[in-house]
């Protein structure tokens, strides 16, 4: 995509995008800032104003999200370490939900038998 259909894109989609940032965690926010910062420094040297112009207002939209975090406390989005960590433990209470029902089963079961048993027992004792 080039710069000029960036710059437009980000002009279109401003709100868009200062609100997927704003759930961004504030550090992750900081290093983009910092990132762009280097990257407006290398655009100068260059004398790149079309990457200079893209790269303000990256700039902008990034202060924006962080104010606007700020301001209406607005809470991390989890990624995708803490999703996999609530997947899994959601998988192993559910696992150690079914053992119980099982095991529970399974001990109703043995009664059972027992008493099955116990009757064939007491009607072939009968017999004589």
């Amino acid at each position: 995509m080039s710069i000029s259909l960036r710059i437009k894109d980000c002009i279109d989609n401003h709100e868009k995008y200062v609100t997927i940032m704003a759930s961004l965690p504030d550090k992750e926010l900081a290093k983009k800032l910092s990132l762009v910062h280097i990257q407006m420094e290398l655009a100068e040297k260059k004398r790149n104003t079309a990457s200079l112009e893209l790269l303000e207002i990256w700039h902008h939209q990034i202060i924006e999200a962080r104010i606007y975090k700020a301001e209406n406390k607005i809470q991390d989005a989890p990624n995708d370490i803490e999703l996999a960590i609530a997947d899994i433990e959601s998988y192993v209470n559910k696992s150690e939900d079914r053992s119980e029902i099982l095991t529970a089963k399974d001990v109703s079961v043995k009664k059972t038998i027992n008493q099955m048993e116990h009757k064939e027992d007491d009607n072939q004792l009968s017999l004589f």
